[in-house]
């Protein structure tokens, strides 16, 4: 089985650190979290600490077995720069005070590097932080703030099992501002029940008044385990149905593009250099680590995932024996058949698309040998567009992507 060439010898620049503790649990949320357990956080931190370390000097053995592109020798390998992005998701990452983070970021320093410029991204629930938080994340090098806002109407706030107000979240921006921080996204969602246009205009008006340069909104997604499957799946009429949700997308869109706003990819907006860059790694099929309870990494051809057990992942981690093997329950080899379908498919999500030279570059074989046809299919259905190098949605196929996507998912 031929492995992913570039997953296994470019040197890994993006980690992502999962947090997965909330004060309460969404409803519509899928994700690893759980509510409470606040009093094991500070084993996790040392748990955390310790995974890091582990992963770092089993890469150092990878490294020494496979040459990196551009780190052809050790000394070569011990001069690079580091991690170019970071991002601390969840749950609930706020919940952690910068000291306990900095002992994350300063375990990360110690073994992979951290650039100057690197963008270190910290996830904020409005309901969680106050300015000394702020200031403190600030002063430990953390230079992007994500705000969990969804709403600024308190109605639909309450009805999502939000723990902050409407109030919190305008307050979160501020002192987040106050703090220094510039590069701030904030997440709107659309479809919700009882939400209108006016309501998603209102919103975003107040980011636009607040001058945030980032945007990301997403469409409820009803996931099967949560308590809006069993509020909804059966009751879809308490929904807006598809074609208002619809209008609200393109709602945001309109408007974020009027006020110079790029639309990079599907769900996300920028001011121009305030685009996601670590999120942009995931889109680009390029390697990255993760870490934390129920956290997936992609590196050397393999994707793993982390135990869901918060109970077992601080034990396994903090036990005299610690091994990454203790803690991994999910691996999967990413050969060059599937990789080359994942980078259509993520590539897909970026409104710049796919580009044929960069694939032929990665995978040493024409982008229209492997996918000609689908490629044909979808610009006959004028869901794609294709100029010069690049294949992209069209204005139509932004409404139908996950047609797209289903191309190359069965291929």
């Amino acid at each position: 089985m031929k492995v992913d060439s570039i997953a296994m010898n470019t040197k890994i620049r993006s980690a992502y650190i999962h947090f997965p503790f909330c004060v309460k649990k969404c409803p519509y949320c899928d994700f690893v979290s759980f509510a409470g357990c606040l009093d094991k956080k500070g084993a996790y931190i040392k748990a955390l600490c310790r995974e890091i370390e582990l992963t770092g000097n089993e890469q150092e053995i990878a490294e020494s077995l496979y040459p990196l592109q551009g780190c052809g020798n050790r000394e070569a390998s011990r001069t690079n720069p580091g991690l170019a992005t970071i991002y601390m998701g969840g749950g609930t990452p706020s919940l952690f005070t910068p000291e306990e983070l900095q002992d994350v970021l300063q375990a990360l320093r110690n073994h992979f590097g951290i650039q100057e410029s690197a963008e270190i991204t910290l996830e904020v629930n409005p309901g969680t932080v106050n300015q000394a938080a702020f200031l403190g994340y600030r002063a430990i090098g953390i230079n992007r703030i994500s705000i969990g806002v969804q709403s600024f109407s308190q109605p639909i706030l309450t009805s999502l099992g939000r723990i902050h107000t409407s109030g919190q979240a305008v307050n979160a921006i501020h002192m987040a501002q106050a703090a220094g921080f510039t590069n701030i996204s904030c997440d709107l969602m659309t479809g919700l029940a009882g939400q209108s246009l006016a309501d998603v205009e209102d919103s975003l008006a107040i980011l636009l008044e607040n001058r945030v340069p980032h945007v990301s909104f997403y469409a409820l997604i009803i996931e099967e385990g949560t308590p809006f499957f069993e509020k909804y799946e059966s009751h879809e009429e308490l929904l807006p149905p598809p074609e208002l949700e619809r209008s609200m997308y393109h709602l945001m869109l309109s408007r974020l593009k009027e006020e110079g706003y790029i639309h990079y990819e599907i769900s996300n907006c920028g001011k121009p250099g305030f685009e996601s860059r670590h999120n942009m790694i995931y889109w680009r099929a390029e390697p990255y680590y993760g870490f934390g309870c129920g956290a997936f990494g992609y590196r050397q051809g393999k994707r793993t995932g982390n135990t869901t057990d918060l109970s077992a992942y601080i034990q396994a981690m903090t036990g005299p024996l610690a091994e990454l093997s203790g803690i991994v329950t999910e691996s999967e080899e990413i050969d060059e058949k599937e990789s080359r379908k994942e980078f259509m498919l993520l590539g897909f999500r970026i409104m710049a698309g796919v580009s044929a030279e960069k694939f032929r570059k990665r995978y040493n074989v024409k982008m229209q040998e492997i996918f000609g046809s689908n490629l044909q299919t979808l610009l006959s259905k004028d869901l794609i567009v294709h100029e010069k190098d690049h294949y992209f949605l069209s204005e139509k196929g932004i409404d139908y992507a996950n047609e797209v996507f289903r191309e190359f998912v069965d291929n």
